[in-house]
């Protein structure tokens, strides 16, 4: 495949659409106003468009707006506002004169007129399409807590679900579009800023707070955000379009003059720390006793004695409350021909964890001025401009930037045993001494562990330029050039001497790893579309060409040992670890082809076609078709009103859309190997030249229902998915020299679910308008097959990770043990004391804790459960093994939002969200697995340790003994050999994700301050929640978003992290 060349590209087209711009025709202008129906008050930012030409403006704080160098004669207007219906109406604009034409709006639930652009080839109202397109609107999230691109779309759209995987400040989210469509690769959805297509990977250090590059788009910069939710509606966008496409635009300009915004916001944010459990224990003995009551005295109460058990919160000595300033500025303005945006944001953040703590009175490492320490601290710096051009009334050339720069820094965290809150939740006050505050038994004080420190540093840029040129009536060109590059520097640095405490072992004179990863992706888009009408019947056709080019680079070393502190760089290590570099480069170009059929403006049928060529696809697959189909039928514009039902619509959608394996998948491949005997290869890649895209095939039938003048509004529909060809990881015999798995196409993957929603306006008059909304979305997964592959196991040979990819159930399903107690509910004691794998006599085990049994498995073994074939053939189980059983699945059937907003009068608004999961939904408990069961490193929750002493108290031999053993064996005993087993969990909830109050204040007070347009809000996220599950947090996982592979499956994992925090946000915007 030849390279294109993106300037040629750009000058050609502009030179042919240039060509009869000199065909000037007769102009005019139209001016007006946008009011309110009910209320006659002015629509302040609403649009006014001139249908079928690029000319258009927004409302001022009056409700007027002009529109200059329209063509002269007939023109049709068209004007809308986020939460009414839009009005449209015939004008004459004279020659060199002006028109009037003013519009009144009412409030509606139910927009079919909204314009969408995405997955439709063109800009088109939503009647026309018959897939769903899921929107929103920045305007109505005014007075939201937004910090970042994942907060705009948190509970927003029905099957559009975000993980924050963690609380650790900075950390990226993952975001699910209708749950699973790949079992090899990446599951996030393809992201489009103006039409240039962005990296959407994550980039950091890790196992937790790993940032997401999609935070680094400024959020004041989006004036909406469109969502194709599958196949069925993204065919058009092809290969990697499986997972759904999210396209931002960005804000643009108005003809006025400069109009400049300035916002000011703190946020405070803390941890609820009643999420964590205590870290509890008792002494064996009474010098133990002794040395714990002098450490402890604020948690022992009268003397200490052996086996009594005591609760010390170690987890909130190291976490305070964390703060966030944001500044941002925007400036907006034009004149006839030339408009233009801008905006400006930089955010400092501290998160909650204290870098002046204080552990028994000795620092923390960023409060020890001798060494560097780590921290939780995140800088951004954004900047976006946009600059439209309207150099003729055919022609439009936009040209919009956006670049950001962010500096991220996290602790040690989540499953790692050098992890700071890993290590403090695994102590033990009877562990506890000056020199280790926290009781860590192994690996190292969690002290030590605060002077590791990891960075990551982060610059995204994105520019695009668009021009369309209107040829003649209902014929347009158009083309789309950009660029998005990132580069993304980690350094993770452990100095030189930190094992200040004497306990840690690993690189105690320093070590430092460096990566870099550069990517930049290049897009061309052109298209031509043509609209007719011939009589009762419309036609509306697109033909395009789109081209991608992802070119990374990747670089790696570091090493260990430093010569001393101070001398902490790559070229000063004593004993270096092998460097790293690779090199990428992916093409892929497709041309497409759609028209769309209307008819007497209540019938559409729409036809495409998408051809795919990619550099990935092997060498005996050269191209790939992706087709769609869908209908809308408006019954209400056909018949009329039916009854209480002012607007319906029924729609259908068929489509195909692809997931393209990796750049070196289809290749036999050779890795470097270094060696005492020189450099060598070793085997990488089998490779696959019938290599092909895996193809997922959706259906989607929907539909909206408008009643009471569309003051209500109700939306459906139901989908189902087939993912054929698969890619699949499979192993090939060793023997032939290769050992790593091959990706092949030999895998299904199946999915169904359905989404429902509610708009209402319950209640508007002159003083109050109260809006509320719902969404219930349902998911159902399940691998078909694998291929012949064996199934695949998250996490490898770690036996704590119980998820799975199996035939015949949900992708990453928990497998694991269960007792015999959860099968059979009359085995009273299920203690096995002789060996025979059954429980024993309750006498006989009596007799037995009377003089033995003082400890855990000490002399006595749980009684467990093995599967039958009758267990297997009822769904219980996936086979015979002790391990065998189905304990659940990490994605709920059911997610939920719902929330609403209150306007008082003209001063104040009132927003809530709440967001709900629930329905089959589990969590691994892991943190509690490991600190109620581990002999180690664990046993220390208030209930396992006072547990655990009633049954090591020779005082409570006999049957409080033998209560204790078998509450343990009911409640606290998990990990191997019973891994699964008292670990997962029901994980349902019901969060207040979001809450705000603000007030506008009056513009004659506004006036007085020489501003505009003054407001103040406050607003709280994550301020409540409801569950039954008992870990840290239901939204946890052990690593944050991963860039595909078997690491997408390792959901719903709670290994030792922080909850989401809560977060209280003051701000105060004013308008110049």
């Amino acid at each position: 495949m030849n390279k294109f060349s993106i300037p040629r590209l750009v000058t050609n087209f502009l030179l042919i659409a240039g060509m009869s711009s000199f065909l000037m025709a007769q102009q005019g202008s139209v001016s007006g106003r946008v009011t309110d129906a009910d209320t006659g008050d002015p629509l302040v930012g609403a649009n006014v468009l001139v249908v079928g030409t690029n000319l258009g403006a927004a409302t001022d704080v009056n409700g007027e707006f002009s529109i200059s160098r329209v063509p002269a004669g007939a023109q049709r207007l068209n004007a809308n506002y986020i939460g009414y219906g839009s009005q449209s109406m015939n004008v004459d604009i004279p020659a060199d004169g002006s028109a009037n034409a003013d519009f009144t709006l009412s409030v509606a639930a139910l927009n079919l007129n909204e314009v969408v652009v995405t997955g439709a080839g063109t800009a088109v109202e939503k009647s026309k399409i018959g897939n769903s397109v899921g929107v929103v609107n920045m305007e109505s999230l005014e007075d939201a807590p937004i910090t970042n691109f994942s907060d705009i779309l948190q509970g927003r759209e029905k099957g559009v679900v975000m993980l924050p995987n963690g609380g650790l400040n900075g950390e990226g989210a993952s975001i699910r579009i209708r749950g699973t469509s790949t079992l090899s690769q990446s599951n996030e959805p393809v992201v489009y800023i103006d039409g240039v297509r962005v990296d959407n990977s994550a980039s950091g250090v890790g196992p937790g707070g790993t940032p997401s590059r999609l935070d680094e788009i400024n959020p004041d910069a989006i004036e909406r955000i469109e969502i194709l939710k599958g196949a069925a509606a993204a065919s058009l966008y092809g290969t990697q379009a499986a997972n759904g496409i999210i396209q931002i635009f960005t804000k643009q300009g108005a003809i006025s003059k400069p109009e400049f915004n300035v916002e000011v916001s703190t946020m405070s944010s803390s941890y609820d720390e009643d999420r964590w459990k205590p870290n509890s224990g008792f002494a064996r003995d009474a010098t133990t006793a002794a040395r714990m009551q002098k450490l402890f005295p604020d948690y022992v109460s009268g003397s200490l004695q052996p086996y009594q058990v005591i609760s010390v919160p170690f987890v909130g000595w190291l976490y305070d409350k964390g703060s966030n300033q944001t500044i941002s500025a925007s400036v907006r303005g034009g004149a006839p021909g030339a408009t233009y945006y801008a905006a400006v944001r930089y955010l400092n953040s501290d998160g909650p964890y204290d870098e002046s703590a204080m552990l028994l009175g000795k620092p923390v490492g960023a409060a020890d001025p001798t060494k560097p320490g780590a921290n939780d601290m995140r800088d951004q710096f954004m900047a976006s401009a946009t600059l439209n051009l309207l150099p003729t009334d055919k022609m439009r050339i936009r040209l919009s930037t956006n670049y950001s720069y962010t500096d991220h820094n996290t602790i040690q965290n989540n499953n790692n045993i050098y992890g700071t809150t890993s290590l403090i939740q695994m102590g033990k006050p009877e562990h506890s001494t000056e020199n280790n505050a926290t009781g860590s038994i192994a690996f190292a004080t969690a002290r030590e562990t605060t002077y590791r420190t990891q960075n990551n540093e982060g610059d995204n840029t994105t520019i695009s330029l668009n021009a369309s040129y209107k040829v003649m009536d209902g014929l347009n060109v158009s083309g789309t050039f950009g660029m998005n590059s990132t580069l993304n520097k980690s350094t993770a640095l452990t100095p030189f001497g930190y094992n200040v405490d004497g306990k840690m072992a690993y690189a105690t004179q320093g070590a430092l790893f460096k990566n870099k990863t550069d990517r930049k992706v290049y897009t061309v888009d052109l298209k031509a579309d043509y609209a007719a009408n011939f009589g009762v019947l419309s036609t509306e056709s697109v033909v395009g060409f789109q081209s991608f080019q992802t070119v990374v680079k990747f670089m790696s070393g570091g090493g260990q040992q430093f010569p001393g502190p101070g001398l902490e760089v790559l070229g000063a290590l004593g004993s270096p670890s092998n460097p790293g570099s690779s090199f990428s480069e992916t093409i892929e170009a497709g041309v497409l082809l759609q028209t769309r059929v209307g008819y007497q403006d209540w019938l559409y049928t729409t036809f495409g076609i998408r051809q795919d060529a990619n550099s990935a696809f092997g060498a005996d697959f050269s191209t790939i078709t992706y087709p769609r189909v869908n209908v809308s039928y408006i019954p209400t514009t056909q018949l009329g009103q039916l009854g209480p039902v002012s607007t319906a619509r029924l729609r259908f959608a068929w489509g195909q859309a692809g997931q393209q394996p990796g750049a070196f998948d289809q290749f036999t491949t050779y890795l470097p190997w270094a060696s005492e005997f020189g450099p060598g290869l070793s085997p990488g890649n089998v490779g696959d030249p019938t290599l092909k895209p895996e193809v997922s095939t959706e259906i989607e039938f929907g539909g909206e229902i408008g009643v009471l003048n569309d003051k209500v509004a109700f939306d459906f529909q139901y989908w189902d998915r087939i993912v054929e060809d698969a890619l699949i990881q499979r192993a090939y015999p060793p023997s032939g020299g290769f050992i790593r798995t091959q990706l092949s196409n030999i895998g299904q993957l199946d999915a169904k679910g359905w989404e429902v929603g509610v708009d209402a306006n319950v209640m508007r008059n002159s003083n109050i308008s109260v809006d509320v909304f719902g969404t219930l979305s349902y998911l159902e997964e399940k691998v078909v097959s694998l291929g012949g592959a064996p199934e695949q196991k998250v996490g490898g040979s770690y036996p704590r990770y119980r998820n799975f990819l199996t035939e015949g159930w949900a992708p990453g399903s928990y497998f694991g043990a269960k007792g015999s107690w959860e099968v059979d509910t009359s085995v009273k004691y299920p203690i096995d004391i002789n060996g025979d794998g059954k429980a024993d006599s309750e006498s006989a085990l009596l007799e037995f804790f009377k003089t033995k049994g003082d400890g855990v498995r000490s002399g006595w073994n749980p009684v467990m459960a093995n599967p039958t074939q009758a267990d297997i053939d009822a769904g219980l189980a996936k086979g015979t093994g002790a391990l065998d059983w189905y304990l659940g699945k990490p994605t709920p059937d059911y997610t939920a939002s719902f929330g609403g907003s209150v306007k008082y009068g003209k001063n104040w608004r009132f927003n809530t969200l709440f967001e709900s999961r629930f329905g089959n939904y589990e969590v691994t408990n892991l943190t509690d697995a490991f600190r109620k069961s581990h002999g180690l490193i664990g046993r220390n929750t208030p209930e396992a340790a006072k547990t655990e002493a009633a049954m090591m108290d020779p005082a409570k031999a006999g049957q409080q003994r033998m209560d204790a053993v078998d509450r343990w064996i009911r409640e606290f005993l998990a990990l191997s050999p019973y891994s699964g087993l008292n670990t997962i969990e029901d994980a349902s909830f019901i969060r207040l994700r979001e809450l705000s109050v603000s007030y506008t204040f009056d513009q004659e007070l506004a006036a007085r301050f020489g501003a505009r347009s003054l407001q103040v809000s406050f607003s709280g996220k994550n301020l409540w929640m409801s569950t039954d599950y008992s870990g840290i947090d239901p939204e946890l996982n052990s690593i944050s978003r991963s860039n595909g592979g078997i690491s997408d499956f390792q959901q719903s994992i709670d290994a030792f992290g922080v909850p989401v925090p809560r977060m209280f946000n003051f701000s105060l915007k004013v308008g110049l």
